[in-house]
């Protein structure tokens, strides 16, 4: 991982201490067995798995590093969130999106903030305030479009 946002200090860093990163290359002559398990089509492809191999996130493309991070820090959100940890999901979004507001990916990290907050204390509010923040802050997001029945939970 020396290229792009790869080569970054902070991605390189945050990688170490969050991530057991494997790299493997990929030809596109003859697939490797790797490229035909995870369906690689194009590279760079980054996939955020538990330790049971389960993937839960899929990354395809160049990322610049700071919207690359966001993109770390919201697939360890997913996996507590996929894994009924609410709490520590939650902690992960935040951080998305305390830390990278203007990221790509942090409409996602709102939505799946007041949804982890919903499950963590069935209070609907929660689900209001994350549809709030989706239309003040991002209010092109399809994120925002996917929060929009949570428009009807009164204030």
């Amino acid at each position: 991982m020396n290229a792009g946002p790869y080569s970054d200090e902070k991605v390189q860093t945050f990688i170490e201490e969050e991530y057991v990163p494997l790299k493997s290359q990929c030809f596109w002559k003859e697939r490797t067995e790797l490229m035909k398990q995870f369906d690689i089509a194009w590279t760079p492809t980054f996939l955020m798995q538990d330790f049971g191999g389960r993937v839960h996130r899929k990354l395809v493309g160049y990322i610049p590093a700071d919207d690359f991070l966001a993109h770390l820090k919201c697939g360890k959100g997913m996996v507590f969130f996929e894994k009924e940890r609410h709490e520590e999901a939650t902690k992960w979004f935040r951080k998305v999106i305390e830390e990278h507001p203007n990221a790509g990916v942090a409409p996602e990290a709102v939505f799946f903030l007041g949804v982890a907050q919903y499950k963590k204390t069935h209070e609907a509010s929660a689900l209001r305030r994350a549809y709030d923040t989706l239309t003040e802050k991002y209010p092109q997001s399809e994120w925002t479009r996917r929060a929009q029945p949570y428009s009807a939970i009164p204030k």
